[in-house]
């Protein structure tokens, strides 16, 4: 605690200095008071990377070492340099540091997933990475400069620099086999009774058949006979639905059910859960969901997992928010508030209540 106190004294004092130092540049005034942190509570022992992190073993590892161009999983601890935790990818110690918040899941605790390449993670993790083993964990002391990507101004903000505990979870070669394999496994474990795929790396099964007449009761509270609608969701047509989306794991990462939202602790109250609409074939949702709809008649239901190829590819994606129309004409908004990470297989359950000819 000392050792902090003096830290943020002296750099204080740095700041000062700094603002009376006009011309010095903003990435010289990082790397001075990143090194008055090391003089302080590490008392020079360190040696800075090329770059111009640093680096302490907590483990070496004994697994396989990545190269550029291989995919890599970690587990990454963010904190700044007074030991305050920002960010985490364990839910252990999202719950032991205070991050987990029992009552918006949205976020899916798993090792980060990305290309060992400085145009697609932080320059200082592409650097450090290839002189890695899985299993490795080092604690990397950096400037902000180097918590961004190559062709990126952003950066993390002011003058902080951060501590990254990372761990290397796992090297991966070829990453389309890679996730293919995991959708395999998932067929196997939970659907051995699925026989064949209905796209390569796409798996179907219905689940529930509406009866060809149901009795429904009429303005005059009669019960009169509704014969189902066998119209095909075929391209061009629009259809209402609603769905479920997991990730292989079983953690639910959007729906428009609200009971399903609520207990999967995924509920936003600013969002709507009506009946979401979109036209097959017409580009508002993945190949994937348009596929399963393809599948279904009214008021059927079925269930579809698949690889990103027909999901979200390479690229995965951040949370965000689209906008539709539901059963009624009504527009409403849906909202996928998880990062889905590249290459990751998903699943879907899908209800369809309405096809339009």
């Amino acid at each position: 605690m000392k050792k902090l106190i003096c830290l943020l004294i002296l750099t204080a004092s740095l700041l000062a200095s700094c603002a009376r130092e006009e011309s010095e540049s903003l990435e010289a005034i990082q790397d001075r008071l990143l090194q008055s942190y090391i003089s302080v509570v590490h008392l020079d022992t360190l040696i800075p990377e090329p770059l111009g992190y640093y680096i302490i073993r907590l483990n070496e590892g004994t697994g396989a070492t990545p190269e550029k161009g291989d995919w890599v999983k970690w587990n990454q601890t963010q904190r700044s340099l007074d030991e305050t935790v920002i960010s985490v990818t364990e839910k252990d110690q999202a719950m032991q540091y205070g991050l987990f918040d029992a009552n918006l899941q949205t976020t899916h605790y798993i090792p980060n997933y990305n290309y060992l390449n400085e145009a697609y993670i932080y320059r200082c993790l592409a650097d450090v990475f290839p002189k890695m083993k899985e299993g490795a964990k080092y604690r990397i002391i950096t400037p902000p400069r180097l918590l961004n990507t190559t062709g990126s101004s952003s950066q993390q903000s002011g003058y902080i620099s951060y501590i990254l505990d990372v761990t290397l979870c796992e090297v991966i070669k070829n990453p389309q086999q890679y996730e293919l394999d995991q959708v395999m496994d998932y067929k196997y474990m939970y659907y051995p009774e699925i026989l064949d795929s209905i796209k390569y790396g796409m798996y179907y099964k219905t689940t529930y058949v509406a009866p060809d007449t149901v009795w429904k009761t009429n303005d005059n509270n009669e019960l009169v006979p509704v014969v189902k609608d066998t119209a095909s969701a075929i391209d061009g047509r629009t259809v209402y639905v609603t769905y479920v989306g997991r990730f292989l794991d079983g953690f639910v990462f959007d729906t428009n059910i609200i009971d399903s939202a609520k207990k999967h602790n995924i509920y936003d109250a600013s969002r709507s859960y009506d009946t979401l609409s979109f036209t097959i074939g017409g580009g508002n949702s993945i190949y994937g969901f348009d596929k399963i709809a393809q599948q279904l008649k009214t008021g059927d239901s079925g269930l579809g997992f698949f690889t990103s190829e027909w999901g979200y590819s390479i690229y995965g994606s951040n949370p965000s928010t689209s906008s539709s129309s539901d059963y009624y004409g009504t527009e409403t908004t849906s909202t996928v508030s998880t990062i889905i990470q590249p290459y990751t297989p998903l699943v879907f359950e899908v209800w369809m209540h309405k096809i339009t000819k």
